[in-house]
């Protein structure tokens, strides 16, 4: 009891803190700016720290837009954070001189991640309750969102490289003030909360309010139905990720396997393909008309869609490839027996397995024959001799008829003598001496993911 009422968890916040879910153990980073809800947050988990399991630290981010009323936020949540003997890191945003909501929360993000890394602490704790919640699920209501937009906060979420924490979910705006005023606690207000300028500011004192009129507890019941959508929007999501391991692979992505899911899925597993391939962009998400314009590629069998960041999604045969990115350039590897990576391929020069192979991912040559060869990507001049046939051709022309789709063309590599092309992995065999099992042959064998490699439309062994 003394614990609790010298870090201030008194009678109203004591009965707050047996309604908050769940928080971490060990070491967490509190997003405080000083409101009520960050203010009765930190007080309740300085208290918990009494009994070892957690070990809070605060971060508070100035974003500079409110002058002195900033400054005076930044000063009591120094003050505050003394009194608990609660660690706190003040950071000053740095928004470009943008000042919309979005910016402010992305640059908040942006500060909390730094802390986050500079400390080696994994677990954020934020202060939103059962009305934030409400608000955001109306803001995206109102904007169109489908499921994944209005399962818009969990209570315990895992992203990239950390677990984020709400536990003051189940608990109202007003339930919390009252509580700090029961405690004789204060608490900073932002003045920028009574701008209706601001969609979330005009839910806040315009459509709530009516709402809890019509219908009284709304706020709750909204929550109740975020909380039903976030569970099955994270088994969608998980359907989502489980396809694209078995149907996709770097920038890439099985356009026929598409086909065989509902468009609703296929638009998830779209959306997800994107976030996992492209760039971090300001704009990452794919807004619906993109997502439907990617659906309907794959249904075309043809085309290109342009997506943020210059960036494209082009249509093969049986894939969509992303492309836009810089070329990366392979060296150039002089070949030499045993085992050669290029690219993330393996080239394998094994004993002979007494047959000529595929002349796809397997060749017998005679021994000896590779020497002075080297292995690369595709130079202009490439010219290939196919297995069995009269003359040569262009690589460019052969690797079309073979079926390769343009994006993996820069990707293939070649065992090279000059500018003749001798194997192309994945793909076929030039003038390779016919397999002659009474001299003394050597196997050359493609190992790794090759993803232009078809098997059913392998040719036949070179013998």
């Amino acid at each position: 009891m003394y614990a609790a009422l010298l870090y201030g968890m008194t009678d109203g916040l004591a009965e707050l803190r047996a309604k908050l879910g769940n928080l971490p153990d060990g070491p967490c980073l509190i997003g405080l700016s000083g409101g009520a809800d960050s203010s009765a947050l930190i007080r309740m988990m300085a208290a918990e720290r009494e009994s070892g399991g957690i070990v809070p630290e605060a971060v508070h981010v100035n974003h500079g837009l409110r002058g002195e009323e900033s400054d005076g936020d930044e000063a009591f949540c120094a003050e505050l954070c003394e009194s608990l003997r609660v660690p706190l890191t003040v950071m000053h945003a740095d928004l470009k001189g943008r000042k919309d909501e979005n910016a402010c929360r992305e640059e908040r993000f942006r500060c909390f991640l730094d802390v986050m890394r500079a400390k080696g602490i994994r677990n954020l704790v934020l202060a939103h309750n059962r009305d934030d919640l409400a608000e955001t699920f109306l803001m995206r209501l109102l904007r169109g969102a489908g499921t994944e937009g209005l399962a818009c906060m969990g209570g315990q979420e895992e992203r990239d490289g950390y677990v984020l924490y709400r536990p003051m979910l189940r608990i109202g705006r007003a339930e919390i003030r009252d509580a700090m005023r029961r405690d004789g606690w204060t608490w900073r207000e932002d003045s920028s909360n009574q701008r209706r300028e601001y969609l979330r500011n005009d839910i806040r004192l315009r459509l709530l309010p009516i709402m809890e009129e019509m219908a009284p507890g709304v706020s709750g019941r909204i929550a109740v139905t975020a909380g039903i959508l976030t569970e099955e929007n994270r088994m969608l999501q998980d359907e989502a990720e489980g396809f694209l391991r078995r149907h996709s692979g770097p920038r890439r992505i099985d356009a026929n396997a598409l086909l065989e899911v509902p468009a609703s899925m296929r638009a998830r597993i779209l959306r997800a393909w994107w976030k996992r391939n492209a760039p971090e962009l300001r704009e990452h998400a794919l807004n619906a008309r993109q997502t439907k314009e990617l659906s309907t590629l794959a249904d075309t069998g043809h085309g290109k869609v342009n997506l943020p960041g210059n960036l494209m999604a082009v249509r093969g045969r049986r894939t969509i490839h992303l492309v836009g990115f810089p070329r990366e350039t392979l060296r150039e590897v002089p070949y030499r027996t045993g085992e050669l990576c290029f690219g993330g391929i393996r080239l394998k020069t094994l004993p002979s397995g007494n047959d000529p192979g595929d002349g796809v991912l397997t060749q017998e040559i005679p021994e000896g024959f590779a020497e002075g060869c080297t292995i690369r990507t595709r130079k202009p001049g490439d010219r290939i001799r196919p297995f069995g046939m009269q003359g040569s051709r262009k690589l460019q022309d052969y690797l079309t008829d073979r079926g390769i789709d343009e994006p993996w063309r820069d990707e293939i590599p070649l065992l090279c003598r000059g500018n003749e092309v001798l194997l192309a992995a994945g793909v076929g065999a030039g003038a390779v001496p016919i397999w002659n099992p009474r001299i003394r042959n050597i196997r050359l064998q493609w190992d790794g993911e090759i993803p232009w490699h078809r098997p059913e439309k392998e040719g036949g062994r070179n013998g």
